[in-house]
């Protein structure tokens, strides 16, 4: 009995040493948090580089907290707003090794351009997580957009990962808009594939396209 104890006591041990330093749950700990500041460092070197080596202004990129969140960006320019709670965080298995990855979301603003959405993605490697690829929330919907001939452009909402696919929602503006901000489409379900070599995602479901109605508010489905 006593050699039967000491066997699963170093079986145990074994298991536990060999365990990936980052673990397969839902909570938001040290490991997520070493993954956003990498992010928010490697954000600031670039912006630097944007200027050029004029070291008046890429000293004014530093990360500052406001009541929306922790905002990066270069003053007047390209910026990045991340909120201050866990929400910024989705984890889910993109690549089906049966280990949580990491999304990292934030809101972005292109030189007092349109507000869209960007999604940063890390995979669980050994060591914690490991920063893949980037993807905008205008781009990831732009070849829907040319397919359906009303609409301009859209942005496409993460809520979920499930299945290695990108769950969400999507709104859309059509070209008869009468104000800029104003999106009256909208898909309630969209699904993509991160094709992860070529760093691409690939859209492989779509629910039916809504349009809001002028007088009900509500969104009804378009027919042709």
């Amino acid at each position: 009995m006593n050699q039967l104890k000491t066997a699963l006591f170093i079986a145990i041990t074994f298991l536990t040493s060999c365990t990936a330093k980052v673990t397969n749950d839902h909570s938001v700990g040290d490991p997520e948090t070493a993954a956003y500041k990498t992010l928010s460092n490697k954000l600031i070197e670039d912006m630097k580089r944007e200027f050029g080596g004029n070291m008046y202004e890429s000293e004014k990129i530093t990360p500052i907290e406001t009541a929306e969140g922790i905002k990066i960006g270069i003053p007047d320019g390209t910026f990045y707003l991340f909120t201050k709670d866990n929400s910024k965080f989705l984890k889910g298995d993109l690549n089906n090794d049966k280990k949580f990855d990491l999304i990292i979301r934030a809101r972005m603003n292109e030189k007092r351009g349109l507000e869209t959405k960007k999604y940063f993605v890390f995979l669980q490697g050994k060591e914690g997580y490991e920063y893949v690829a980037e993807f905008k929330a205008d781009d990831m919907v732009f070849e829907n957009c040319r397919k359906m001939a009303d609409l301009k452009v859209g942005t496409f909402n993460l809520d979920s990962i499930s299945g290695g696919l990108l769950i969400g929602s999507t709104n859309y503006q059509s070209n008869n808009e009468s104000y800029y901000k104003d999106y009256s489409y909208r898909c309630d379900t969209e699904k993509y594939k991160i094709n992860l070599k070529d760093k691409t995602t690939e859209l492989v479901f779509q629910s039916d396209l809504l349009k809001k109605n002028s007088n009900t508010g509500k969104y009804e489905k378009v027919t042709k």
